[in-house]
């Protein structure tokens, strides 16, 4: 049974994706999906109708583990805007289509903002094999937030976090200090959690994995 401390980092780290990079180079305000387009063909809109009218293209993704599908490929992590794909969502969808990894990615995350859905999920995973390894994150959070532990999200963490995304090291960090899903080793926490602050000391991730350091530290 997770403690209420416990469950305030599965919180924080399933819900937050590696988005917070994005005050890297957008407003926080953009990242935050704040001020989304309430018209016809903005995401508010078209998340609904898409989750109830399911695009052909576009996979379900029950049964599908990141860690399987993870392409050998790496995407630029940092070739996307939220921006961009909130004012022309459709057209994010339809490059994501034709094969864009990082309208994938942030098609996903607009999406996201809207709802916490199957749609935002299954992008997600496109993504993902697609070469964003954030991609692969995300969706593990997700399955990981519903089923603490689970095989599959611990290994698409350790994967990931091989891959230096941010993220994905302070998730199996947490996993590794809390010994769920995977055996407790604090000495491979450290070595996981060194890797959380790719993007600076302000990155969310990082911060996260150094308030798990001090943790195990203390």
């Amino acid at each position: 049974m997770l403690n209420r401390k416990t469950f305030a980092w599965k919180t924080l780290f399933a819900w937050k994706t590696l988005a917070s990079v994005l005050a890297i180079v957008i407003p926080l305000s953009v990242a935050l999906g704040q001020g989304l387009p309430n018209l016809d063909n903005g995401p508010e809109k078209r998340v609904p109708a898409l989750e109830a009218n399911w695009p052909n293209w576009l996979p379900k993704t029950a049964g599908q583990c990141p860690a399987d599908v993870m392409s050998r490929h790496q995407a630029d992590p940092l070739d996307f805007s939220i921006e961009r794909c909130t004012q022309a969502f459709d057209q994010c969808l339809s490059s994501c289509r034709s094969g864009s990894a990082g309208d994938c990615y942030g098609a996903a995350l607009v999406g996201q903002r809207v709802s916490e859905g199957d749609l935002a999920h299954a992008l997600f995973l496109r993504a993902c094999v697609l070469g964003v390894t954030s991609g692969c994150t995300n969706h593990a959070a997700k399955t990981d937030m519903t089923d603490d532990g689970n095989a599959c999200a611990i290994r698409t963490f350790e994967l990931a976090c091989e891959r230096d995304d941010p993220w994905a090291c302070s998730m199996i960090g947490f996993h590794l200090i809390r010994g769920t899903g995977v055996t407790k080793d604090h000495a491979r926490a450290r070595k996981m959690l060194s890797k959380s602050c790719k993007y600076g000391p302000d990155d969310q991730a990082c911060q996260a994995g150094r308030s798990l350091l001090r943790e195990i530290e203390n």
